[in-house]
């Protein structure tokens, strides 16, 4: 089983990738390997180079090149409970953005025959599209979404007191980033 992340550039800095990595050992039951695919290696976690150098969050894209099965997960997930859910999920699954129009790909599961996602991108792609997310949506339409509680948005489910029992982890796209949050359950949970 491999659980797969992406750091690019210098956004986020090599404890988001221990912070998920730990999150994801605590609560993954099966046995699993942990890769982060960067620029620039992490101390202590096992690092492969990107397929293709994209900017930002393009890079996402180049795991669908791998035609492998994985886990994908946003460095500014935090992981909350039993990950158990995401391996009896049938098939392609992705969260469904707030918007309701596109998906939200900070939480995938690819089963290795998303190539098409990988040949049909060209970089010209990026100049008409806000994100990845717009594109994943365009080639992939009608795909089947996680249940909304797996992984609550922070800032727009109002997670501040805290996730329920049903979620995998909380998912803090736009701000406030973990780091910012010093008090209450996100500092111990994202340890």
């Amino acid at each position: 089983l491999l659980i797969a992340c992406v750091k690019t550039g210098k956004k986020y800095g090599s404890d988001y990738v221990l912070k998920l990595r730990n999150g994801v050992e605590r609560h993954m039951p099966v046995k699993h390997q942990f890769v982060c695919f960067t620029e620039n290696n992490v101390d202590g976690v096992e690092c492969r180079p990107l397929a293709v150098p994209l900017p930002t969050w393009w890079s996402k894209l180049t795991l669908f090149s791998l035609g492998k099965p994985l886990i994908y997960l946003d460095l500014d997930v935090v992981i909350t409970g039993d990950l158990s859910p995401l391996l009896d999920w049938d098939g392609f699954g992705i969260l469904k953005d707030h918007n309701g129009k596109t998906y939200n790909s900070s939480v995938m599961k690819l089963t290795g025959k998303e190539g098409h996602v990988w040949e049909r991108f060209t970089p010209n792609v990026m100049s008409h599209m806000h994100g990845v997310q717009d594109w994943i949506t365009e080639c992939m339409p009608g795909a089947k979404t996680f249940p909304p509680e797996w992984f609550p948005s922070f800032k727009l489910d109002d997670c501040v007191g805290g996730v329920s029992a049903k979620a995998m982890g909380c998912n803090f796209h736009g701000l406030p980033k973990p780091h910012q949050i010093t008090s209450g359950w996100v500092p111990e949970a994202w340890i």
